[in-house]
């Protein structure tokens, strides 16, 4: 049982938008690198009153804290003091020892949070505080991003062998991929009920697999990607143990870019976005390849028919970013693509492909590394944004955004 109750006092700041006018909430004010958890997982409560964030506290120990909108406080939920573990996104860390910042996932229906410490799979009540370990990493695997089904009870957890993080001097990214390839590595994906501890599945895929998601009503079934920017064929949907390509890329060549799936309209389709043309994945920035016009788009599969709909950008948008789905799977957000320092409202007519563009705010992120990433994502009843940003912190440190939709 984790004991853990250390109570924090964040300031909360408003300030108006310099170009929208809308009040933009800053939630964060101690000292730290404060960001909320990765966009394939909702980082608000059930009720949308509280957020989960990750803060080191000025510490470099990393921890999640539980924090109230109304009024800053914040409760301390785990108990890390041991750096954070190496792994997708943070190959500085400390091999297999500390926090897996890229680990939580959190079910806001159940009040359960699932975390990497070391080797441990953890789940922990919010709310309680009362944790268990749910599974134990094999010995020398490195992990990625894990999703927590809807109601708390089953965890899908993505590792390889750490042979795939062994790479020289150079962008780590792009030297594992590379690596992945041509050792032909496979990754593994174990989903494990958490109430017994038992493995309820898993399977293996060659490729470098760092991003799970469970569909919203089905355990059994799981969107999951090929990491590594140029990859023949990113997006891929295990189905009761069949495993088929989505947004089939065989017919894009070496132009085609796709990145950060996820699901919407509970379920019905797969979000997604990329460029043709020249690679946005940020590993291959200098690549010397002759370079042609890019063209963004943002795409949308019909999970029951496979059909795609894609809408492009015009040329000059072209910004690395990320698009996350509203409950209302027409309605999106997006922190790059239109604007590299800003945030945008996307109003999709996935039949039509028509698009109107509605300016947000400013998240003025560096975008430097990982956690500064701006990664805005809707509450549970698409009224607020949350957003992270390093726009009044140290550079590479972020505080923690909300703007609220109703006030203008």
């Amino acid at each position: 049982m984790n004991t853990s109750s250390k109570m924090l006092q964040h300031r909360l700041e408003k300030r108006k938008d310099e170009i929208t006018g809308r009040t933009v909430t800053q939630l964060t004010s101690l000292p730290g690198n404060h960001h909320h958890l990765y966009f394939t997982s909702s980082s608000f409560t059930a009720d949308n009153r509280h957020i989960l964030y990750i803060s080191d506290t000025g510490t470099g120990s990393p921890n999640l804290f539980k924090l109230a909108l109304d009024d800053g406080t914040a409760v301390q939920l785990t108990e890390n003091r041991d750096g954070y573990m190496k792994s997708y996104v943070y190959y500085d860390g400390n091999p297999y020892r500390g926090l897996a910042k890229a680990s939580p996932s959190f079910a806001p229906a159940a009040d359960k949070l699932l975390y990497i410490q070391g080797s441990e799979v953890r789940l922990l009540n919010v709310n309680s505080l009362e944790e268990r370990v749910v599974y134990v990493l094999p010995e020398r695997v490195m992990t990625g991003f894990t999703h927590l089904f809807s109601d708390g009870r089953y965890a899908c957890i993505p590792y390889i062998d750490a042979d795939a993080f062994e790479v020289g001097e150079g962008n780590p990214f792009g030297l594992i991929r590379d690596n992945v390839k041509k050792e032909q590595l496979s990754s593994h994906i174990v989903v494990v009920d958490t109430t017994t501890g038992e493995i309820l599945y898993s399977f293996s895929h060659q490729g470098w697999v760092t991003h799970v998601q469970f569909h919203p009503h089905d355990p059994n079934i799981v969107l999951f990607n090929h990491e590594g920017g140029m990859v023949e064929q990113r997006i891929w949907l295990y189905d009761h143990g069949a495993i088929t390509r989505v947004r089939d890329q065989s017919d894009g060549g070496p132009s085609l870019w796709i990145c950060h799936e996820m699901w919407a309209g509970v379920g019905k389709a797969v979000i997604y976005h990329g460029t043709r043309g020249v690679p946005n994945d940020p590993a291959m920035k200098d690549s010397s390849r002759e370079q042609g016009q890019i063209v963004s788009f943002v795409g949308y599969m019909d999970t029951r028919d496979g059909q795609c709909a894609e809408l492009s950008f015009s040329p000059e948008m072209t910004a690395y970013g990320h698009f996350t789905a509203s409950t209302d799977e027409s309605l999106l957000v997006t922190d790059g693509i239109i604007d590299a320092y800003s945030i945008h409202l996307c109003r999709m007519d996935w039949q039509r492909l028509g698009l109107d563009m509605t300016l947000l705010c400013r998240h003025n992120s560096s975008f430097t590394v990982q956690d500064v990433h701006a990664h805005p994502i809707f509450s549970h009843d698409d009224r607020y944004v949350l957003f992270t940003s390093d726009a009044h912190n140290e550079r590479t440190k972020g505080n923690l955004y909300l703007v609220d939709l109703n006030d203008m």
